[in-house]
Protein backbone atom coordinates (compact mmCIF):
# COMPACT_ATOMS: atom_id res chain seq x y z
CA UNK A 1 0.00 0.00 0.00
CA UNK A 2 1.30 3.12 -1.02
CA UNK A 3 1.76 6.40 1.71
CA UNK A 4 -1.48 8.06 1.93
CA UNK A 5 -1.31 12.08 1.86
CA UNK A 6 -3.63 14.10 3.63
CA UNK A 7 -4.40 17.84 2.80
CA UNK A 8 -5.70 20.18 4.90
CA UNK A 9 -6.69 23.98 5.34
CA UNK A 10 -7.08 26.31 8.57
CA UNK A 11 -9.02 24.93 10.96
CA UNK A 12 -11.64 27.76 11.62
CA UNK A 13 -11.90 27.57 7.91
CA UNK A 14 -13.22 23.89 7.90
CA UNK A 15 -15.50 23.86 10.84
CA UNK A 16 -17.15 27.09 10.02
CA UNK A 17 -18.18 26.81 6.09
CA UNK A 18 -15.80 23.56 4.58
CA UNK A 19 -16.39 20.05 4.84
CA UNK A 20 -13.83 16.67 4.42
CA UNK A 21 -14.91 14.77 1.05
CA UNK A 22 -13.51 11.39 1.50
CA UNK A 23 -11.86 9.86 -2.10
CA UNK A 24 -10.35 6.50 -2.90
CA UNK A 25 -7.53 7.08 -5.38
CA UNK A 26 -7.84 4.36 -7.88
CA UNK A 27 -3.71 4.10 -8.89
CA UNK A 28 -2.48 2.74 -5.83
CA UNK A 29 -2.63 -1.24 -5.23
CA UNK A 30 -4.33 -0.31 -2.24
CA UNK A 31 -7.35 1.65 -1.48
CA UNK A 32 -5.62 5.43 -0.23
CA UNK A 33 -7.59 7.59 1.86
CA UNK A 34 -7.52 11.53 0.76
CA UNK A 35 -8.98 13.75 3.18
CA UNK A 36 -9.64 17.18 1.18
CA UNK A 37 -11.98 20.01 1.80
CA UNK A 38 -14.61 20.13 -0.74
CA UNK A 39 -14.88 23.70 -1.00
CA UNK A 40 -18.35 24.30 -0.88
CA UNK A 41 -20.48 26.57 1.73
CA UNK A 42 -22.94 24.87 3.97
CA UNK A 43 -26.61 24.99 3.27
CA UNK A 44 -27.69 24.42 7.03
CA UNK A 45 -29.35 28.13 7.72
CA UNK A 46 -31.61 28.06 4.38
CA UNK A 47 -32.76 24.36 5.12
CA UNK A 48 -33.14 25.23 8.37
CA UNK A 49 -35.46 28.41 7.78
CA UNK A 50 -37.12 26.29 5.28
CA UNK A 51 -37.88 23.34 7.91
CA UNK A 52 -38.83 26.07 10.55
CA UNK A 53 -41.90 27.38 7.63
CA UNK A 54 -43.17 24.50 7.11
CA UNK A 55 -43.41 23.29 10.80
CA UNK A 56 -45.28 26.79 11.17
CA UNK A 57 -47.67 25.87 7.93
CA UNK A 58 -48.60 22.59 9.90
CA UNK A 59 -49.41 23.91 13.29
CA UNK A 60 -51.27 26.72 11.84
CA UNK A 61 -53.46 23.73 9.80
CA UNK A 62 -54.00 21.28 12.60
CA UNK A 63 -55.83 24.57 15.00
CA UNK A 64 -57.45 26.05 12.16
CA UNK A 65 -58.92 23.11 10.04
CA UNK A 66 -59.43 18.73 10.74
CA UNK A 67 -55.84 17.97 9.45
CA UNK A 68 -55.30 17.09 12.76
CA UNK A 69 -58.13 14.70 13.17
CA UNK A 70 -57.95 12.67 9.99
CA UNK A 71 -54.19 12.12 10.29
CA UNK A 72 -53.81 11.65 14.04
CA UNK A 73 -55.61 9.09 16.02
CA UNK A 74 -57.75 10.30 19.10
CA UNK A 75 -58.39 8.68 22.01
CA UNK A 76 -61.58 8.06 23.56
CA UNK A 77 -60.60 10.50 26.54
CA UNK A 78 -59.64 12.93 24.02
CA UNK A 79 -63.20 12.56 21.66
CA UNK A 80 -65.34 13.16 25.26
CA UNK A 81 -63.53 16.38 26.11
CA UNK A 82 -64.89 17.73 23.05
CA UNK A 83 -68.52 17.33 24.15
CA UNK A 84 -69.51 20.42 26.21
CA UNK A 85 -71.62 19.72 29.44
CA UNK A 86 -74.37 20.90 30.52
CA UNK A 87 -74.93 23.31 33.89
CA UNK A 88 -77.27 20.51 35.97
CA UNK A 89 -74.93 17.57 34.49
CA UNK A 90 -77.59 16.18 31.81
CA UNK A 91 -76.88 15.28 28.15
CA UNK A 92 -76.01 18.54 25.91
CA UNK A 93 -78.71 18.57 23.45
CA UNK A 94 -82.64 18.43 24.22
CA UNK A 95 -84.68 17.41 21.09
CA UNK A 96 -87.31 19.43 21.13
CA UNK A 97 -89.69 19.10 17.70
CA UNK A 98 -89.71 15.51 16.12
CA UNK A 99 -92.08 15.21 13.00
CA UNK A 100 -92.06 13.20 9.92
CA UNK A 101 -94.47 12.60 6.49
CA UNK A 102 -94.63 9.69 4.54
CA UNK A 103 -95.56 9.62 0.84
CA UNK A 104 -95.44 6.25 -0.45
CA UNK A 105 -92.05 4.56 0.20
CA UNK A 106 -90.67 8.02 0.72
CA UNK A 107 -90.35 9.82 4.38
CA UNK A 108 -89.46 13.05 4.91
CA UNK A 109 -88.20 13.94 8.91
CA UNK A 110 -87.48 17.15 10.25
CA UNK A 111 -86.95 18.37 13.94
CA UNK A 112 -85.55 20.80 16.61
CA UNK A 113 -82.39 20.93 19.09
CA UNK A 114 -81.44 22.83 21.66
CA UNK A 115 -78.13 23.15 22.86
CA UNK A 116 -78.68 22.80 26.81
CA UNK A 117 -74.62 24.07 27.28
CA UNK A 118 -72.51 27.58 28.02
CA UNK A 119 -70.85 27.01 25.05
CA UNK A 120 -71.29 27.27 21.63
CA UNK A 121 -71.47 24.06 19.16
CA UNK A 122 -70.24 24.15 16.11
CA UNK A 123 -70.44 21.68 13.15
CA UNK A 124 -73.19 19.37 14.60
CA UNK A 125 -74.81 16.98 12.55
CA UNK A 126 -78.44 15.35 12.69
CA UNK A 127 -77.86 11.40 12.00
CA UNK A 128 -81.17 10.01 10.77
CA UNK A 129 -81.19 6.66 9.84
CA UNK A 130 -84.84 6.10 7.70
CA UNK A 131 -85.98 2.03 7.59
CA UNK A 132 -88.13 0.08 5.78
CA UNK A 133 -90.60 -1.93 7.17
CA UNK A 134 -88.39 -5.04 6.31
CA UNK A 135 -85.62 -3.63 8.18
CA UNK A 136 -83.21 -4.94 5.19
CA UNK A 137 -82.61 -1.59 3.41
CA UNK A 138 -81.60 1.37 5.89
CA UNK A 139 -81.07 4.72 4.73
CA UNK A 140 -78.87 6.65 6.88
CA UNK A 141 -78.32 10.60 6.28
CA UNK A 142 -76.06 12.91 8.11
CA UNK A 143 -77.33 16.58 7.33
CA UNK A 144 -76.24 20.25 9.40
CA UNK A 145 -78.14 21.01 11.98
CA UNK A 146 -79.11 24.90 10.87
CA UNK A 147 -77.43 27.29 12.10
CA UNK A 148 -73.87 26.06 11.75
CA UNK A 149 -73.06 27.65 15.10
CA UNK A 150 -75.18 26.37 17.84
CA UNK A 151 -75.27 29.22 20.82
CA UNK A 152 -75.76 28.67 24.30
CA UNK A 153 -79.68 27.97 24.79
CA UNK A 154 -79.90 28.33 20.91
CA UNK A 155 -82.08 26.09 18.91
CA UNK A 156 -81.25 24.60 15.59
CA UNK A 157 -83.22 22.75 13.20
CA UNK A 158 -82.25 20.23 10.60
CA UNK A 159 -84.57 17.95 7.95
CA UNK A 160 -84.07 14.55 6.23
CA UNK A 161 -85.80 12.71 3.06
CA UNK A 162 -85.25 9.48 2.00
CA UNK A 163 -86.77 7.16 -1.19
CA UNK A 164 -86.70 3.32 0.45
CA UNK A 165 -87.19 0.24 -0.87
CA UNK A 166 -90.38 -0.78 0.61
CA UNK A 167 -92.81 1.85 2.75
CA UNK A 168 -91.47 3.65 5.62
CA UNK A 169 -91.74 1.39 9.02
CA UNK A 170 -89.42 3.93 11.68
CA UNK A 171 -86.48 5.92 11.72
CA UNK A 172 -83.66 6.94 14.36
CA UNK A 173 -82.52 10.01 15.06
CA UNK A 174 -78.85 10.94 16.60
CA UNK A 175 -76.42 13.77 16.67
CA UNK A 176 -72.33 14.07 16.29
CA UNK A 177 -69.65 16.39 15.04
CA UNK A 178 -68.52 16.87 12.21
CA UNK A 179 -65.06 15.88 13.00
CA UNK A 180 -65.83 14.25 16.29
CA UNK A 181 -67.73 12.09 18.83
CA UNK A 182 -71.52 11.18 18.99
CA UNK A 183 -73.43 14.03 20.92
CA UNK A 184 -75.76 12.67 23.96
CA UNK A 185 -79.15 14.18 23.54
CA UNK A 186 -82.55 14.04 25.63
CA UNK A 187 -85.88 13.97 24.44
CA UNK A 188 -87.98 16.78 25.46
CA UNK A 189 -90.80 17.02 22.67
CA UNK A 190 -93.53 18.97 24.38
CA UNK A 191 -96.63 17.07 24.02
CA UNK A 192 -99.29 18.79 22.35
CA UNK A 193 -101.41 20.79 24.26
CA UNK A 194 -105.53 19.91 24.90
CA UNK A 195 -108.10 22.42 25.41
CA UNK A 196 -111.37 21.27 26.61
CA UNK A 197 -113.70 23.84 26.39
CA UNK A 198 -117.19 23.02 29.02
CA UNK A 199 -120.45 22.74 27.74
CA UNK A 200 -123.32 24.05 29.47
CA UNK A 201 -126.27 21.17 30.04
CA UNK A 202 -129.58 22.59 28.98
CA UNK A 203 -131.66 22.91 32.01
CA UNK A 204 -135.05 21.32 31.03
CA UNK A 205 -138.05 23.67 31.62
CA UNK A 206 -140.24 22.44 33.86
Amino acid sequence: MGPSTIFSRDWDSAIGSEAYTYRVSPENDGPRLDLTFTGQRSNARPIGLGVAAVLIAFLILTMTTTVASKILPMSDEYLLVMIPQAPDGAEPLSLTLLMHEIDGKTIAVRGSVLNRTAQSMSDVLAVVEMQDTTGRFPQTQEVPIQPMELAPQAEGSFSAMATLEENPGGYIVKFRFAEGPFIPHKDERRAPEITITPQQIPQQIK
